[in-house]
């Protein structure tokens, strides 16, 4: 190695100079830029074109969440292992991105132009078509292409966020995040400000150019970033071959040990949790705010959590994620839980109560969630072994998955039955109760993980253990 580079620059068998990072870090986040703007077309202009062709809800959750959740559930883990195991010229995440680029755009094409060819099929054969409407007809085509569109967007959900913890220095790892998630803030909010309003009138162009802007700008971050060389890949569970021996690694070295159950246990806790905040614009209502005031608090809760990241990267680099969630746990749950459970004793107008929401919503749930969103992925990339990161973060995500279908009915049935006997606002000021306990449990979650983590090595020698 070049003695005049420094070891702390160093990830594998890359080394770099400080220019040379600040362009890794460019490319990365440039990457993100583009990434960020297309995974936002689909959740937010489909269901306005939906609406306009008159699909029911029904078909709308089904097109836009349910499938491509069922895709991700059974593919993610697949890829993330091969990838994990994947040795070839380009790396073993780049291939995955860059070989399904030109798809995924033809993909993004396609939507902006499914609607027409499904007027356009149906016009042909209507002879054959019996009574399937046009309508119909334009549904079923989008309905296909977004299948096929998550299919090959699950191959770069699944190994773009794994290509950080290859090329980027461990000690930098949490500030590289923070700026991640800064460049993604500032990709949706240019989106919002000056392409979502031109939505419904400019449908097919939109997409049209998302595609080009991701097929070049994505492509040139695949083209620009290096990955290393890495070590013979690891042998699967008795040196044993074939697809059963695939899963039956699989899930011996992700659930095997108890020191990552608790990696599992705390993401899950924190996702439940987390999805509260799907009912939150009701809890919102209750206390008297307008659309605007919630828009307002929205906008400053977002921005005021994305500046505090710079900090809490810096500070997760310095003293390691596991400990920096621990102190946002201890300060949401001491702090930030109880502020929020005023409204069972207080009944404030609603000027007053939209200046209360920009203090606890900007000055305590916006530092709060960011310290402990350290969680994702910076306290993954320092806790999973590197070699089978990929595999460990799907089953992670599997896991959040399942927990986050189950806890979605329960809490759905929980307001309910709340609101049927004591009324909407008592229901929704429950909300807060509801995360007091799975962040409860998330703390102690994290403890123990921590109890474990010192265990093996610390601060000192941490070595990421791997059931034999």
């Amino acid at each position: 190695m070049d003695s005049n580079i420094k070891p702390s620059l160093t990830v594998g068998s890359l080394s770099y100079t400080k220019p040379k990072l600040a362009i890794l870090f460019f490319w990365l986040l440039w990457g993100d830029f583009c990434f960020m703007l297309m995974e936002n077309l689909v959740p937010s202009i489909l269901p306005l074109k939906f609406k306009e062709l008159g699909a029911s809800n029904v078909s709308v959750g089904m097109i836009l969440t349910t499938l491509p959740m069922l895709i991700n559930t059974v593919f993610n883990p697949i890829i993330s292992f091969k990838s994990d195991r994947h040795r070839g010229r380009f790396g073993r995440r780049i291939p995955f991105i860059l070989f399904t680029l030109p798809l995924l755009t033809i993909c993004l094409v396609a939507l902006g132009f499914s609607d027409q060819w499904g007027f356009k099929l149906h016009s042909r054969f209507s002879g054959h078509l019996g009574s399937l409407t046009p309508t119909t007809a334009a549904l079923i085509v989008m309905g296909a292409v977004m299948v096929c569109f998550a299919f090959f967007n699950t191959f770069v959900n699944s190994v773009f966020w794994y290509l950080f913890n290859d090329v980027v220095p461990e000690h930098l790892l949490g500030r590289f995040m923070a700026w991640f998630r800064m460049v993604s803030v500032a990709s949706v909010s240019f989106y919002n400000f000056f392409i979502f309003k031109h939505a419904e009138s400019h449908y097919t162009t939109i997409f049209v150019g998302a595609a080009a802007l991701y097929l070049i700008g994505f492509g040139l971050m695949c083209l620009n970033v290096k990955e290393g060389t890495y070590p013979p890949p690891p042998p699967y569970i008795k040196g044993e071959t074939g697809a059963l021996a695939a899963i039956k690694t699989y899930g011996k070295e992700c659930l095997g040990l108890k020191h990552y159950w608790f990696v599992f246990l705390s993401s899950m806790c924190m996702a439940v949790g987390y999805s509260a905040y799907t009912f939150w614009i009701y809890l919102y209502q209750a206390t008297g705010l307008s659309l605007e005031q919630i828009g307002n608090v929205t906008g400053v809760f977002n921005i005021s959590m994305a500046i505090v990241m710079l900090f809490t990267g810096w500070l997760a680099d310095k003293y390691h994620p596991i400990r920096i969630v621990m102190i946002g746990l201890l300060f949401f749950l001491v702090i930030v839980m109880p502020v929020s459970m005023v409204w069972f004793f207080w009944q404030p107008s609603q000027q007053s109560a939209y200046y209360f929401w920009m203090f606890l919503m900007g000055g305590l749930t916006a530092p709060a969630l960011a310290l402990i969103q350290m969680n994702d992925p910076s306290m993954f990339m320092r806790v999973f072994p590197r070699d089978r990161y990929g595999q460990y973060c799907s089953a992670n995500a599997l896991l959040r998955s399942l927990s986050l279908i189950i806890s979605g009915l329960l809490l759905g049935w929980g307001l309910d039955t709340v609101k049927s006997h004591y009324g909407e606002k008592t229901a929704y000021f429950c909300l807060p109760i509801w995360q007091f306990i799975f962040y409860g449990l998330m703390l102690a979650a994290v403890i123990a993980l921590y109890k474990s983590w010192k265990k093996y090595g610390g601060d000192e020698s941490y070595v990421p253990p791997v059931p034999k």
